[in-house]
């Protein structure tokens, strides 16, 4: 179902493209920009280099622990680090799927799923509620959601998923996560409280052709090479991860 909606004043998503690509590398790299709509921190990950691999960091004894973020960044040969998915305050269990080392880690059946091959491909795909979902396809899978844009359109609409929480459904500073036309991974801090919609935009305008929304408020963190780019409010349970191969 694709939802669409009108664009902000000022919007221009081939100028920002262009900008970007500028800067384009095959390494790592943390960028600052200003959109139209909202400041924004992205963590550019080139997949297709083969340098990398992604993971999902988990605390031990999950799924009903958590773990302070500044250890997790600590795992052996990680690289960059972005929170994952919403997860249960109290019993600490996360919404969404998650699949890890060839296992189901965690069977949650909502919302929209990151999902990454192990040649280092992503996709970005909508989960059927309610269902078990075979990911023996994938090397890594963590479900949040929802999904912003998908196939190059905007396509957000978080009641079809499941969300409803009034917390979560307005306006916050949030984070996503997405990838490009070239297949590189994107992890992205909009510093303006913004709804799904207007995250969906800003996805959009960093050139993203299939992104989601990950956690958010006091969950949000952002890592990259020893430097922390937004500390994280609270201990988490899911982290994604950026590993370079050894």
């Amino acid at each position: 179902m694709h939802v669409h909606f009108r664009a902000p004043p000022g919007y221009n998503r081939t100028v920002l493209i262009a900008l970007l690509t500028l800067s384009m590398s095959a390494d790592v790299r943390h960028q600052r920009i200003t959109l139209t709509t909202a400041g924004v921190d992205v963590v550019t990950v080139p997949m297709s280099t083969g340098k990398y691999r992604i993971d999902v960091i988990l605390p031990s004894g999950f799924p009903s622990s958590d773990e302070d973020f500044g250890s997790m960044v600590k795992r052996p040969g990680l690289v960059a680090a972005i929170n994952g998915a919403y997860f249960d305050r109290n019993s600490k269990k996360p919404i969404g799927d998650i699949w890890s080392g060839g296992t189901l880690r965690h069977f949650g059946a909502m919302g929209t799923a990151l999902c990454v091959s192990s040649d280092g491909t992503v996709d970005i795909r909508r989960v059927q509620r309610h269902k078990r979902v075979d990911w023996s396809a994938y090397e890594t899978v963590l479900a949040c959601g929802p999904a912003l844009v998908l196939d190059g359109e905007l396509d957000c609409d978080p009641a079809s998923e499941g969300f409803r929480d009034p917390a979560v459904m307005g306006r916050v500073p949030r984070m996503g996560v997405g990838y490009n036309a070239s297949g590189d991974l994107m992890l992205v801090r909009c510093a303006k409280a913004v709804t799904f919609q207007e995250s969906a935009f800003v996805m959009l305008q960093l050139g993203c052709r299939e992104a989601m929304n990950l956690d958010s408020g006091a969950s949000s963190a952002l890592w990259m090479k020893g430097k922390t780019i937004v500390p994280a409010g609270r201990r988490l349970t899911n982290v994604i991860g950026v590993f370079a191969k050894g």
